[in-house]
Parts: C-alpha cells; sequence; structure tokens
C-alpha cells in the first residue's frame, strides 16, 4: 500500500500541481500594434442584469490591453466558455504581431479574453485573475463602477 501511494505523489500527482501549471501561463505576446475597434460594446448573448447602456463603461485603452494579455493566464476552450463568469461588456479589436502575424482580440468585464489568429483556426483563450481594476468584475450581478486598470 504504502509503496502505490509512494508511486502516486512521484509519476500521477505532479501532473495535477499548480507548478505544472506555469505551462498553460501568459506565453509571451509580441504585439507591434493594436487597434480597438469596440469599445464599451453589449452582446447580449449572455443572460445576466447587464444592458448595452451599462457596458458603455468598461472602455479599455492599449495600453490596458497590454497589460490584460500580460498579467492574464492561458486558459482551455471549456473552461472559457463553461466554467468561468462571462459578461455581455466587451472591447475587442485587432493586432499585428512584430512578425507580422495579424489576429483579432476580445475582452469582456468578466476578466475573460482571447486572441485570434487565422479567423478562427487557432484561438487562444485568456483569464486574468490578477486584474483588480473596478472596469472588471468577478460576477455579472455587481454595478458597474468605471475606473483605472490596476493589477
Amino acid at each position: 500500500m504504502v509503496k502505490l501511494m509512494l508511486f502516486f505523489f512521484t509519476t500521477l500527482a505532479p501532473g495535477c500541481s499548480v507548478a505544472n501549471n506555469t505551462s498553460q501561463t501568459q506565453q509571451s505576446l509580441d504585439f507591434k500594434s493594436i487597434h480597438i475597434d469596440r469599445n464599451g460594446s453589449y452582446s447580449g448573448y449572455i443572460s445576466s442584469n447587464e444592458t448595452a447602456e451599462s457596458c458603455k463603461t468598461f472602455i479599455l485603452k492599449k495600453s490596458e490591453i497590454l497589460l490584460f494579455f500580460k498579467h492574464s493566464r492561458i486558459a482551455t476552450s471549456r473552461e472559457y466558455a463553461h466554467d468561468l463568469t462571462a459578461s455581455n461588456c466587451y472591447a475587442s479589436g485587432s493586432f499585428v504581431t512584430s512578425t507580422g502575424v495579424e489576429g483579432a482580440w476580445k475582452i469582456d468585464r468578466a476578466r475573460r479574453g482571447l486572441i485570434d489568429f487565422n479567423k478562427g483556426a487557432d484561438t487562444k483563450y485568456y483569464y486574468c485573475s490578477e486584474c483588480k481594476s473596478i472596469l472588471f468584475y468577478e460576477s455579472c450581478d455587481m454595478e458597474c463602477i468605471h475606473g483605472e486598470f490596476s493589477l
């Protein structure tokens, strides 16, 4: 029994540890330019008490977008779509990397984000638990208050 437990902790448990999650943490995104196409937008896809009017205060600057992706971690598509709280309020746009790769980005008020390369062929999902600005909130039931981005 002791040998079985020792086997478990040395071979299987490391795969479940937080330390191994670092392989899913922030990848280096080297943006050459970022364009904001939509700011303070409302999707209406999520059942919540958010309104188009309340989303108008979710305004991100380019520097805040860079900070978001710098401090966020990569999330799985399942986590992004099913496990994380979502928001109707979002900002989105396009980008070009220093290597010339083009794509689209989106960040919602619930601190979820995505980077889309090749028009959906390669999408990376993000979550920023470190984003503590009052622009973001954890629950879509909280009242929106406009403020500066801070980590």
